[in-house]
């Protein structure tokens, strides 16, 4: 296969997973204190954004942790899959056969957390009016989005700490410009 197409692909292949469905697409591995505090303000919150009862609210929860773990397993699979497919492709002549199979491996994965993925929408849509579903895609993103925004602001669990750089100087970004004082003429 030429190497081209190889990385055409692959783009692609990316590009796929980038955009797709942000339950199964996990941030790095979070730490239990983490995961606890997102439980627990999903579990207080999503009733009232919903419009549902606690029972309803437990029943979406205990859907979300039967997958999660399947889910992360898959997710981390395919980031080794792509580990391997990065060395594969740094050697000055990558095995044909070996990066064929790297490659149905990580499309493998990808159709197993879809199909996952379309299990758990099947379940929890059971559960819910296409009304309150819809809230509940709605809050979801929401709620990852916020979490990513926490656990990436500086000082933040994502961050180390230590000095930080200043940023690049960009054409929108302010540019300084020295003011001295001049005395009055002497």
């Amino acid at each position: 296969m030429p190497r081209k197409l190889l990385i055409a692909l692959l783009g692609l292949m990316l590009a796929g997973l980038a955009s797709a469905p942000w339950t199964w697409a996990q941030p790095a591995p979070r730490s239990a204190k983490f995961e606890d505090k997102f439980q627990e303000i999903k579990r207080s919150q999503l009733g009232p954004a919903l419009g549902v009862d606690q029972s309803t609210v437990d029943k979406l929860l205990q859907i979300d942790q039967q997958y999660q773990p399947k889910r992360h397993q898959l997710v981390q699979e395919s980031k080794s899959e792509f580990m391997r497919l990065r060395q594969s492709m740094e050697q000055p002549q990558p095995s044909e056969q070996e990066v064929k199979t790297i490659l149905t491996n990580m499309k493998a994965k990808q159709r197993e957390i879809e199909r996952m993925k379309q299990r758990q929408d099947e379940e929890e849509m059971a559960v819910l009016s296409p009304i309150q579903y819809a809230r509940y895609v709605l809050y979801l993103q929401s709620m990852m989005r916020e979490a990513r925004s926490i656990k990436t602001a500086p000082g933040g669990p994502g961050r180390q700490t230590g000095p930080r750089r200043a940023a690049p100087m960009t054409p929108s970004s302010p540019r300084e410009i020295p003011v001295g004082r001049q005395g009055p003429p002497q």
